[in-house]
């Protein structure tokens, strides 16, 4: 009796593994639904289209067909990836939104109301690294603004657009959201908001496809370290992020590396995982210095 009930244990471990292990590999491997959106001459809006993760993710987009909307805080850099949105993909239709989300959480969308936008991505975003008690009463107000408040606001405003017909948000977040590393408190504090906030969305629209995209180490204009298979460049994340379209999940790390790494890190002892990334993050703090 005894033996018996320990294979059936034994066979109800096994079952639960097996199934993990599914869940865990479906969303890398299911086919993309991001085509269900290119209908009615689709329009994506991008924030923080003017380099890195949103230029890949917004140029992507337009080579599967879609419509542009940039947004950025630089002129210069706006009209630099419209000039190369136009060369590439001479048939789609950019627009150029100027406005620094910083300093002002309320972008007036007036330009865009009458465009069919069946796409939203939250990527803009800004993650100043330092000592907390560094920080100034401004500089912490910045990073909540754009990281939390505009792109809140913002989705809130394009809403009526995204409910017409089938719509997409993608949210971008960070694994600092999941283990907040020191020197980066604020920044941490509004990746996990942008992750909360990603997830209610999901919940509660009934018409509209919200994802949480948990963002490990990419290489941009902000990360310069070298391309690695951990790494992976902005183009290549964007590929990765618009492969997930569809998944099922309401949070996920589009580029299956890092949901590995992820993975193993949290196998580790906290304090194992307290002492390395604080010894990473020194280290960092002094080639910023």
């Amino acid at each position: 009796m005894g033996n018996h009930i320990v294979f059936v244990i034994g066979v109800l471990c096994v079952i639960r593994l097996f199934y993990s292990l599914i869940y865990f590999i479906y969303p890398y491997i299911s086919a993309s639904n991001l085509k269900k959106y290119l209908q009615n001459d689709a329009f994506a809006m991008v924030t923080g289209a003017t380099d890195g993760i949103g230029k890949a993710i917004a140029i992507a987009l337009a080579e599967k067909g879609f419509n542009i909307i940039l947004h950025g805080r630089s002129l210069a850099k706006l009209q630099a990836v419209e000039k190369k949105i136009n060369s590439d993909y001479p048939a789609r239709k950019v627009v150029c939104m100027l406005h620094d989300g910083s300093r002002d959480s309320q972008m007036d969308v007036e330009k865009i109301r009458h465009l069919p936008i069946n796409i939203l991505v939250n990527n803009v975003g800004a993650g100043p690294m330092g000592r907390f008690a560094a920080f100034t009463n401004h500089g912490i107000a910045e990073t909540i603004t754009l990281n939390t408040l505009f792109p809140s606001q913002l989705t809130r405003k394009l809403l009526p657009q995204l409910n017409r017909t089938q719509s997409l948000i993608l949210n971008v977040s960070s694994y600092t959201g999941i283990y907040p590393p020191p020197y980066l408190a604020v920044y941490a504090a509004t990746k996990a908001y942008n992750n909360a906030f990603s997830i209610s969305l999901s919940r509660e629209l009934e018409n509209i496809e919200v994802i949480s995209l948990i963002t490990g180490s990419v290489n941009t204009g902000s990360n310069t370290k070298p391309v690695t298979f951990l790494r992976p460049s902005a183009a290549t994340y964007a590929r990765h992020v618009l492969s997930v379209v569809g998944c099922g999940r309401k949070s996920i790390m589009p580029y299956w590396p890092h949901a590995i790494q992820s993975f193993l890190i949290s196998l580790l002892p906290e304090k194992i995982i307290d002492s390395a990334i604080k010894k990473t993050m020194q280290k960092e703090l002094g080639q910023h210095a």
